[in-house]
């Protein structure tokens, strides 16, 4: 269905880049000879289709890269909306100058305010790792972080093969995969790893399962020799 719906947001697009079916576009189809007449048809289709062909941009970005094709679907729906508003506001004959011009800068603050948070998200993360005397406390940006008592450790594995499955609930972008998952192998579980980790450390207790990892194969090794001495 998603993949449809990408499909028909392409077509929309091409036809509306090409300065044709004006119909296509909400409140202009609607509108009286009066207020059309206030606009640049063709100009008008072509800005709306650009915006259309950025969040198609988007749509097929969530099938075609997995890790963070969400993100950057929200962003260019974002943009997208931004070009179609400017654009359209911008685009009318009979304008009050000033208020273009402050719906502009409106619109671009808001636009770039939302794009950086955007990009934030998706490039920023963290995996904190702190030993005490009694337990290992594990931590992950934008996810409860979680306490496990030594004595409560049963077992502690090395695996540079391993299958996070899917997220349940918490974060999966650039930098990290933390929070619940869910895998064939063990069920739920709770992941605190960096997103292109190739090697883990699995700790297992009485109740549930962690899996953790560092930045690099030796940060991740390393946390397997604190936890199993």
């Amino acid at each position: 269905m998603g993949l449809v719906i990408s499909i028909i947001f392409l077509i929309i697009s091409i036809l509306l880049l090409m300065g044709k079916e004006s119909f296509l576009i909400a409140g202009y189809n609607t509108a009286s000879e009066k207020e059309k007449a206030k606009y640049n048809e063709k100009k008008l289709c072509r800005i709306v289709g650009l915006g259309f062909l950025v969040m198609t941009c988007g749509l097929f970005s969530l099938f075609m890269l997995e890790d963070i094709g969400l993100y950057i679907m929200i962003g260019t729906f974002i943009v997208g909306m931004a070009i179609i508003f400017i654009g359209s506001e911008y685009d009318s004959v009979e304008r009050n100058q000033k208020k273009t011009k402050m719906s502009i800068g409106i619109g671009v603050l808001i636009t770039v305010i939302l794009g950086a948070f955007i990009m934030g998200v998706m490039f920023i993360g963290d995996i904190d790792i702190e030993y005490n005397d009694d337990c290992v406390q594990l931590s992950g940006t934008f996810v409860s972080s979680s306490k496990i008592d030594y004595d409560d450790i049963l077992k502690v594995e090395y695996c540079d093969d391993f299958d996070i499955g899917r997220k349940k609930n918490g974060i999966n972008n650039a930098v990290v995969e933390a929070g619940r998952y869910y895998n064939d192998e063990f069920g739920n579980y709770h992941l605190y790893a960096y997103t292109h980790s190739s090697h883990y450390v699995i700790i297992y207790t009485e109740n549930e399962i962690f899996v953790v990892s560092g930045e690099n194969e030796k940060q991740t090794q390393n946390i397997y020799n604190q936890l199993s001495s």
